[in-house]
Order: structure tokens, then sequence, then C-alpha cells
């Protein structure tokens, strides 16, 4: 082979290549990019159907931005056969979620005042009754969703651990974790809440 012959395993002049974290960002610019092109063909059609399903323009916003998010976080996209349609299952699952832990508070609301109405309390007590009950409510709808399908079954439904297990096709074991956890963070929440008042 000649002296001038081209060397191929050399790097020819111009070559692309990009160190791992400069195509790590390529990578997010290109996801970005596509996720603005798609936001353009569907957020007027994604508004409509969401404002439809949840009866509110702000809300549906709110859950368009989440579904944007969503998307926007997709590292692989196995299994993943469009972003348009991740875009839409996404959003939809999240009125379907809403909605789910919409209902569980009410649900929860109406179980702890039913039980608080034989009670004829003070003005002052009926107060911070109510201010507690608002700190638990807000931090039941906030608890993931197994703690707080757990913790709806067991201390609202009270059904027996076996129960709550076979509910949600784990083990009572495992129930009782759940529930643990949920405990625990009401319970947070409550001594956080009766700290501020203090201060």
């Amino acid at each position: 082979m000649s002296a001038r012959a081209v060397d191929v395993s050399r790097k020819q002049p111009g070559a692309a290549e990009f160190p791992a974290d400069t195509a790590g960002a390529l990578e997010r610019a290109l996801r970005a990019q596509a996720l603005a092109d798609i936001a353009r063909k569907h957020h007027g059609s994604l508004l409509r159907v969401l404002t439809q399903r949840t009866g509110s323009v702000e809300e549906a916003k709110e859950i368009a931005q989440e579904a944007y998010v969503k998307v926007l976080a997709v590292e692989r996209r196995d299994g993943i056969a469009s972003l348009d349609g991740y875009l839409w299952r996404s959003a939809l699952n999240l009125v379907t979620d809403r909605a789910r832990r919409r209902a569980v508070r009410e649900r929860f609301s109406r179980a702890v005042r039913s039980e608080a109405e034989p009670l004829a309390p003070s003005a002052e007590t009926v107060v911070d009754a109510r201010q507690r009950l608002e700190v638990i409510e807000l931090a039941v709808g906030q608890l993931p969703p197994r703690c707080l399908d757990a913790f709806i079954l067991r201390v609202v439904q009270g059904r027996p651990f076996d129960d709550v297990g076979r509910e949600m096709g784990i083990s009572a074991r495992m129930a009782k974790v759940y529930v643990a956890r949920a405990l625990r963070s009401l319970r947070t929440r409550l001594e956080e809440s009766d700290s501020a008042g203090k201060v």
C-alpha cells in the first residue's frame, strides 16, 4: 500500500464526535424541539379536552403543563410508539389521578365530619378542629397513591389488613407498611402545623 494511502482508522476532518455530556445535551435539545412541535399541533385541542374533563380552564392548563414535563423527562423511547400519544395518555392519566384524589379527600372529609357530628364542642374547639382537619385533608391528598389507598381502606373504611392487602394485590404486611407510612406523614404534618401555630 502506498505511503500516501488514506488511513481510514484516523478521525477525518469535520467528522462529528461528541463527548457523552454533549450528546446528552443534544438529545435533550432534540426532545425539547420535538415537544415544541407537538405543542404547536396539539395544545389547543388538548386544552379543550382537558377543560371539558375537569370543568376548569386553569386546572386544564396545569395538567397540560405536567404532561409536557413528563414528555420532556422521557430519557428512552423504548415502548413509546409516539410522543404525541404519550402526551395525551399522560394528560388523561393525570386527570384521572386528580379526580381520584379529590374523591378520596371528599370521602375522608365526610367520614370525619359524620364522626364529629354528635359532639357539641365550644366555638374555640370547633375552630381548632376545622384547622386541623384542613391540615389533615391536605396531607391526605398529598400521600403517595399506594399509601393513600391503604389508608382509606384501613383507617377510613375500617377494613382488616388482610382485606386491604387483597384489595390492593399485596400482602397484609405490606399493607401495614403503607398505612404506617401514611400515618407517620399525617402525624408529621400535624406536628408541623401545631409548631407553626405556637410561633
